[in-house]
């Protein structure tokens, strides 16, 4: 019988008297599974209440494979410092389902994190007689359970990333190798194999894994060497499946070397600050269960520890009890899981991390699990009428701790205001707020601009994938660059905690227009503000002193601004440049204004500065027919500048040839704009 009272010792089993039956035992299991869809899929797309840049870039990712054969589809994705695949594989699955949006990139992680559930009844269920524990069904319903008491695994289950996915995969890994081991069937080692090659494909930690199965290997050579004889041809089995299957991977690493270490490099500790970093690492991972856990707001509540005050006793002695029988075949795969598992963040920056340390979750569950079920046996070999009572302590702490986690996360967590910029809420906000926005053709705005920051932005390029060509915006930065439609109505978005510059100026050009906050921060202060300027209104600019020219490609300058027309060294001129598209240009154009002695002849300036117009936000193949680009530009004078007057001179030029764009009537292709003057 599977899910019974079947026991390491036999003289206890009456501690099983109060576990659930065998059906029970799946209506339980059922009960805590659901628990944890609720905890999982509540409110998805709204907490984390925005899609931060890592998320956004699964989904982007996920979506380039839309209309690519299987087998052209990456086995590694660079972005975001590199990714293995399968995450991002599924998340295009459940696009092809519910389209792009916040749900179906995080869904993958949730029913991921849901999973875990039951896998952990699994492999709980498959250790407890190694791990002699005194009742089998309950030990797999307590490990089960832990699962969604911690809120460690709440973050990370509502987190658009592959650890998630991870974690599920070790789980199930474990449960077949245990259950292999122990019943020597082909198809469970088979099975082992196929686990634990695609658990590659989930995330970089699992290159950990090996590590701690050989630790365990050599301790079975050691102490149980006939067992371990028996079982060369099924871990033979394993080890080959487990090579084949992730075959494709190694061999893109074997092709692609940097890939490989291309994350661990960059947050290799013993680089960033050597011994002692690592030796304070140590320390601040040994306390992440009870002390302080990670700082990262997106990966936990911050400081929190993995453990609240129900689950620590627990913990702590189900870890002791390993401890002291640590060559105990389950118990040595506990310690060397565990280790293994939160070497990535010892060995790392910004330690502890509860994402590159998540494969020691399901250690963690069955330690609790462990010493729940070590103090109910010293109750029952105390009092065995404090049996009952002892069992129902034990369900009532681990629920308890799935509604601590439920509070935690839905009500303190969620006020936090950090997790504002963690989450990149704004941006996600001004996305969705451009995906309202109606078409052109059905009374919108012909044109949509916004920054700086926003267009290339992966939450603005993934909530907007989808929408028309209209609702997707124009670059402009208004620290350095405004861009007006003067062609229709526009509707203009500037990320006015940033760029309070760009908000005045567009209130200044556009006098007609109408100013609303799309977005306010957590302390109600308006973070993006939106400019919707009327078909017909007033476009004016106040500064502009006019110097009509007209350059190729379908640029016209209509003239400038000076911020002042005497200098003196070490004074900063601010040359503001009024550009009109008549179409849009074909190449991308630097622009150079200098400062030239009046008599300069071929004399190299005495001053000058060449930059993409708005410093790369507003370059001009992305001009539109009917705009107005105010670009600014700055200069030092030197300290060597000659006093007396000094030219003003400006122009376009494409940066791979030095070639300047041609100016009508101006033979040096080069157009002075005004003369002022250096003093003292």
């Amino acid at each position: 019988m599977l899910f019974d009272c079947q026991e390491a010792r036999p003289e206890e089993d009456c501690h099983c008297l109060t576990a659930p039956t065998r059906s029970g035992f799946f209506v339980v299991l059922a009960a805590i599974t659901g628990l944890a869809l609720a905890l999982r899929l509540f409110h998805l797309g709204l907490y984390p209440a925005g899609l931060f840049f890592d998320e956004a870039t699964e989904g982007l990712d996920a979506l380039s494979l839309a209309g690519k054969p299987i087998w052209h589809w990456p086995l590694f994705f660079t972005a975001i410092n590199g990714r293995e695949p399968l995450f991002v594989y599924l998340v295009h699955v459940a696009q092809l389902i519910w389209g792009p949006t916040i749900w179906s990139v995080r869904v993958v992680a949730a029913l991921a994190g849901v999973l875990l559930v039951p896998a952990m009844a699994w492999l709980a269920w498959e250790m407890a007689p190694d791990l002699v524990v005194h009742c089998r069904n309950r030990f797999a319903l307590w490990a089960a359970l832990a699962v969604p008491a911690l809120l460690w695994s709440q973050t990370i289950s509502r987190l658009a990333q592959r650890m998630s996915l991870f974690v599920l995969f070790e789980a199930l890994f474990c449960a077949a190798l245990w259950h292999a081991w122990r019943s020597s069937g082909r198809l469970w080692w088979a099975a082992a194999g196929v686990l634990a090659g695609l658990s590659f494909y989930t995330y970089l930690a699992v290159r950990l894994v090996p590590l701690a199965l050989g630790m365990c290997l050599v301790l079975a050579w050691l102490r149980q060497r006939p067992a371990l004889r028996a079982r060369r041809q099924g871990l033979a089995i394993m080890s080959i499946l487990a090579l084949l299957v992730a075959a494709p991977l190694l061999a893109h690493f074997v092709q692609n070397p940097s890939h490989f270490v291309m994350r661990s490099g960059q947050v290799d500790i013993l680089e960033a600050g050597g011994a002692p970093a690592l030796a304070n690492n140590v320390l601040q991972v040994l306390g992440m269960a009870f002390v302080r856990g990670d700082l990262n707001a997106r990966l936990n509540f911050p400081n929190r520890p993995v453990l609240d005050w129900l689950t620590l006793i627990p913990f702590v002695l189900g870890l002791a009890l390993s401890l002291r029988w640590f060559w105990r075949p389950a118990r040595f795969f506990l310690l060397a899981m565990l280790g293994a598992m939160l070497l990535p963040t010892v060995l790392s920056v910004e330690a502890p991390n509860f994402g590159r340390s998540i494969g020691a979750l399901p250690i963690f569950a069955l330690l609790i699990a462990l010493g729940l079920d070590r103090m109910l046996a010293w109750l029952g070999s105390y009092r065995p009428w404090l049996l009952r009572i002892g069992a129902g302590a034990g369900w009532a702490a681990l629920l308890m701790s799935v509604g601590i986690t439920g509070q935690v996360y839905f009500v303190r967590y969620a006020a936090l205001p950090d997790l504002f910029a963690a989450w990149d809420t704004g941006y996600t906000q001004v996305a969705q707020d451009m995906a309202s926005v109606p078409p052109a053709g059905n009374g919108g705005p012909e044109r949509i601009y916004a920054g700086p920051g926003v267009v290339g932005n992966p939450t603005v390029q993934y909530l907007l994938s989808g929408k028309t060509e209209a609702q997707h915006p124009h670059d402009m930065d208004g620290r350095s660059c405004v861009r007006i439609d003067t062609s229709g109505p526009a509707r203009y978005y500037v990320i006015a905690a940033v760029d309070g510059r760009g908000e005045r100026m567009l209130a200044s050009y556009l006098p007609d227009s109408r100013e609303t906050t799309v977005v306010a921060d957590p302390a109600g202060r308006p973070w993006a503000v939106a400019f919707e300027q009327p078909r017909g209104g007033r476009i004016v600019f106040p500064e502009l002193l006019p110097r009509p020219a007209t350059f190729g490609s379908g640029i016209q300058l209509m003239g400038y601004w000076l911020s002042q027309r005497t200098v003196r060294a070490g004074d900063r001129l601010y040359v503001r440049l009024f550009w009109r598209a008549s179409s849009v240009p074909k190449e991308s154009y630097t622009t150079f204004v200098h400062l030239d002695r009046e008599d300069a002849g071929l004399a190299p300036p005495v001053a000058g500065v060449d930059a993409l117009p708005g410093n790369g936000a507003c370059v001009t193949n992305d001009w539109q027919p009917g705009e107005v680009i105010v670009d600014e530009l700055q200069l030092v004078v030197p300290s060597g500048a000659p006093d007396g007057k000094l030219t003003v001179t400006t122009g376009l030029y494409r940066r791979e040839t030095m070639q300047r764009l041609h100016i009508a009537g101006n033979p040096d292709d080069q157009l002075t704009l005004s003369i002022i003057e250096k003093v003292g």
